[in-house]
């Protein structure tokens, strides 16, 4: 099958995602909070951002290689951290990890993830990057960031932007066992969800059919009398300060990126605190549906920060255009997440290879309709 004939955007992979999903799995892959008002903000928001083209430049050969941190990537975007990639698609924090290094793109493994790090390290190589919720046990952090650094990452990511658990509406009416001891229980309609798509089914049990937080369970220690869902729960409860994250910084000796800034002033103290580069991000509309569109903050940022901060934007970013729209509005790199979660959903073990092809494919196409042969001359297309 050519996968470009059948799915030549992002957008086509969608529905048929839906389709072979359990309700509750892809409530959580696809809903915002409330009632999706700053995740629509977010698409709607990119989508007025307008590109100026120049014309009679003679055969424009676009390069959308990027140096960061000393190290060379294809593409000026990579796989945003995303939790429970496992249960979204069996296996899938290794089948994206494996995409991201033949693409030459970052894979970041999310603490709260199906696979350890030292599986994923070796596999994503020097695409290894490692997101960090941090720990209220600061013995945990410290031995996350140990593993981390011993499995190959080499790009922290610190993500400050969920002080605590959103609300989840649709997971909730989609029959998620949320706010219970065990909101991975099998309750009578989630089995008969999960009966009803066999595709999804199959292919859970064929990977031992349950799912476990792999970065995690060690450190629930046994007599401590807590599920796993609980101790993450009393672990991951907004602890962070920026006291915290000075000493995160003083712990880790690589590059730092501190995810989901929207206040400039949060953005003068997150430098401060050490870190390397900013992701302007208001976490994909999943945590405050009054939330502004991060599109809208990013050029407001880079202007009061200057061109010599590395800013990286998330949110609502669903093609190779969006990714232009976003480094033409000031953003050095972009992360994505349910761009790639969807082409999983949809394609299994080649959903993220083809999600790669998809962007690089229409980066490239964009700036060739620009006429600009370089990332940099982005910038100077936005109207």
């Amino acid at each position: 099958m050519d996968m470009m004939q059948k799915y030549p955007r992002i957008s086509d992979m969608v529905a048929p995602a839906e389709r072979k999903l359990p309700k509750f799995v892809h409530a959580y892959l696809a809903a915002g909070t409330g009632i999706g008002q700053a995740m629509s903000r977010n698409e709607q928001a990119l989508s007025e951002v307008e590109l100026m083209p120049r014309f009679l430049r003679g055969r424009v050969a676009p390069d959308t290689s990027l140096e960061l941190f000393g190290q060379h990537y294809a593409a000026p975007f990579g796989i945003a951290p995303v939790g429970l990639q496992s249960l979204i698609w069996p296996n899938g924090e290794a089948l994206l990890a494996k995409a991201a290094s033949a693409h030459q793109i970052p894979y970041t493994l999310s603490t709260v993830a199906g696979a350890d790090l030292e599986t994923i390290g070796p596999i994503a190589g020097d695409m290894a990057w490692y997101q960090l919720y941090a720990p209220s046990d600061k013995a945990v952090m410290r031995d996350l960031l140990k593993r981390a650094k011993a499995a190959g990452f080499k790009t922290l990511v610190v993500t400050v932007d969920v002080p605590g658990p959103s609300r989840r509406e649709e997971m909730r009416l989609a029959g998620a066992p949320i706010g219970s001891r065990n909101p991975m229980a099998l309750t009578p309609r989630v089995f008969w969800q999960c009966m009803t798509h066999p595709s999804w089914s199959l292919a859970a049990l064929a990977n031992g059919g349950k799912f476990s937080f792999k970065n995690l369970v060690r450190y629930n220690k046994e007599g401590d009398g807590d599920d796993i869902t609980t101790f993450i729960g009393r672990q991951l409860n907004g602890s962070l300060t920026w006291d915290y994250l000075a000493e995160i910084r003083a712990e880790w000796d690589g590059p730092l990126v501190v995810k989901g800034i929207l206040h400039l002033e949060d953005a003068r103290q997150a430098l401060k605190a050490g870190a390397d580069a900013l992701v302007i991000s208001n976490h994909g509309g999943r945590q405050l549906d009054a939330a502004p569109p991060s599109i809208t903050i990013l050029p407001q940022i880079r202007q009061a920060l200057g061109n010599d901060i590395k800013l990286f934007f998330d949110s609502g970013v669903r093609s190779g255009l969006d990714i232009a729209r976003a480094l033409a509005s000031g953003a050095d790199f972009v992360l994505l997440g349910r761009a790639f979660m969807f082409g999983l959903a949809c394609l299994g073990a080649q959903g993220g290879q083809h999600v790669g092809d998809i962007l690089k494919d229409e980066l490239q196409n964009t700036m060739v309709q620009l006429g600009v042969t370089t990332l940099e001359e982005l910038t100077a297309t936005r109207t």
